[in-house]
């Protein structure tokens, strides 16, 4: 070991080189894995919650998109009329409308029920109590507000704020019964962290009293009560109505979206084992070019009773500690990048680290492994013939 030491220490600069560069791909590997599960476990959970998502003609992508992730722009409005009828049919377990046609200080306002609030999986800290769950609304007049929006503008629960018809409205468009702040909702790293979400009901009374004529909404979100029935269901709701809508299972947009997500991730992935490759090279060229500096430092040690497998395995072990620091290394800065990346991305924190990213790791050890037993057969070789 003391050996060893000493010659680590003259080593060191080549060294901390080849350590950095391989916590670096360790780091990157075990964090590309990471999120890239931690936003597929999310939206795989959230999609699963509806089974259909019913709108406007638009993309069915940007359909589901906007709905579950509030990613894009607002889809056109559909009437309140069709929303009414579908949550009337026997195959509904429950059908809930949103509305995103309003605004606060230029913020979306979304007018819907607790419903989506649940399915959405969004709580809130700092609310004043309700009979229900902490994201039920008290009544037709509450208000649930984004994180960054609570934060910006300081607001409280229990005080009061307007709505206004429309994202650049007038005097003339807001509308004339405040709503009371019931609670602020925990981030979710979405647009919806500046987001107001009032009762759908509320909303519409407030746009008669205004006098809106056209009620509207944007989607609606579906849950059946036998999931056998999803595609008769989707057919039927397409064809019934003389307005033209866009009916899609989310989880099946979902999916075809997840397949470039999981190439795009794969492609991270494999960049990031080449550089760990790269770098396990990098440490096996150094040891290969310092061979020659050894020659006389084995011919000193076999003098002084150093037997060949000594010498191997003084040879292997250098290496080896390089590859071990450099991982653990690597994994402490992966879990030191996930804490800042969770205040940033919270779904991040809802998961720990697949089990499929350790064998990434192991994969990495066996290859330094294997790398490292060269020089050490090359030194075992020598060192009997010295």
């Amino acid at each position: 070991m003391k050996i060893m030491r000493k010659s680590l220490r003259q080593r060191a600069g080549r060294s901390i080189i080849s350590i950095i560069a391989l916590a670096f791909s360790v780091a990157l590997l075990l964090v590309i894995g990471h999120i890239h599960e931690a936003v597929r476990s999310y939206a795989q959970q959230v999609s699963s919650e509806a089974d259909l998502i019913v709108g406007a003609p638009s993309q069915p992508v940007h359909l589901v998109l906007y709905s579950l992730f509030r990613i894009g722009p607002p889809p056109p409005v559909i009437p309140w009329e069709i929303y009414e009828d579908i949550a009337g049919q026997q195959e509904m377990e429950w059908v809930t409308p949103v509305s995103t046609n309003e605004s606060h200080r230029g913020y979306t306002v979304t007018g819907t029920t607790a419903r989506y609030m649940d399915t959405l999986q969004l709580k809130a800290v700092n609310f004043i109590g309700s009979s229900g769950k902490g994201t039920a609304f008290r009544n037709d007049y509450s208000a649930f507000i984004g994180a960054e929006l609570a934060e910006e503008y300081q607001y409280q629960p229990g005080e009061t704020l307007t709505i206004a018809n429309g994202f650049s409205p007038s005097l003339k468009d807001e509308y004339p019964t405040p709503f009371i702040i019931q609670g602020i909702l925990t981030e979710t790293g979405t647009s919806l962290d500046n987001n107001i979400l009032i009762p759908i009901e509320g909303l519409r009374k407030n746009r008669k009293t205004h006098g809106v004529k056209s009620d509207y909404i944007n989607f609606i979100l579906i849950k059946l009560k036998r999931r056998q029935s999803l595609f008769a269901v989707q057919q039927a709701l397409k064809s019934k109505y003389e307005v033209p809508l866009e009916v899609v299972i989310p989880v099946l947009e979902l999916e075809k979206l997840g397949y470039y997500e999981r190439v795009l991730n794969n492609v991270f992935m494999a960049m990031s084992f080449i550089i760990g490759l790269l770098s396990l090279m990098m440490i096996f060229f150094n040891l290969s070019a310092g061979f020659a500096e050894r020659k006389q430092e084995v011919e000193l040690l076999r003098m002084v009773g150093a037997r060949p497998w000594q010498l191997a395995g003084l040879t292997l072990a250098e290496p080896m500690l390089h590859i071990l620091f450099a991982l653990f290394s690597g994994v402490v800065v992966y879990k030191t990048s996930t804490l800042f990346l969770g205040s940033w991305i919270p779904v991040i924190n809802s998961i720990q680290l697949p089990v499929q990213q350790l064998f990434w790791l192991l994969a990495l050890f066996l290859l330094g492994f294997l790398l490292a037993c060269l020089p050490a057969w090359r030194m075992y070789g020598v060192s009997k013939r010295t």
